[in-house]
């Protein structure tokens, strides 16, 4: 309805646009049944153009057997010019299933030096498995280039395998 008054306005009355506000709400409806059904492969699509066209952005992503989207991660260049500042630290954990598609959001974040948190990466997982938390920690490590010293997760079985067999060489500590 926002966009028919806008194409009002612009052309000067309702008669003048060519259109009923039904004809809009329909084309609408018909634009989002063509995107659910792409819509992973449309953002992986963008995340990936970034990737290639802006200089500091990283993304990576896995699908299952199926080929439905598992894993998706992704940092741009203030995320990692964050983390040379305040990455000796860092903390990651996954959210509740929130979103429609049923995916965890997992944000990896560090405190400045103001007491407030920075967001250094962010991923959206599928499930909470060892073999994703694997994945998510190589992506991590293959964009930022190192481990941090410090780790901090919640108490998730999954992330403690991953974080010992991934970032070897820092130091995990569960959060309280």
């Amino acid at each position: 309805m926002k966009a028919f008054k806008m194409m009002k306005e612009l052309f000067g009355g309702f008669d003048e646009v060519g259109a009923t506000s039904v004809d809009c709400k329909n084309f609408r409806r018909g634009i989002n049944l063509f995107i659910r059904e792409y819509d992973a492969e449309m953002v992986v699509e963008l995340l990936m153009n970034k990737q290639e066209y802006i200089n500091g952005f990283s993304c990576d992503y896995f699908a299952n057997d199926d080929g439905n989207l598992s894993g998706l991660f992704w940092a741009d260049e203030v995320a990692k010019h964050n983390y040379l500042s305040f990455g000796d630290v860092i903390s990651f954990y996954a959210t509740f299933r929130s979103n429609k598609y049923k995916m965890v959001f997992v944000p990896f974040a560090r405190i400045d030096t103001h007491h407030r948190s920075v967001t250094l990466a962010a991923a959206l997982l599928s499930n909470e498995t060892a073999k994703s938390y694997g994945w998510l920690l190589r992506a991590f490590k293959k964009a930022f280039g190192h481990e941090p010293m410090v780790v901090v997760t919640n108490q998730d079985p999954a992330m403690k395998i991953d974080v010992e067999k991934e970032f070897s060489n820092s130091r995990h500590r569960l959060c309280m």
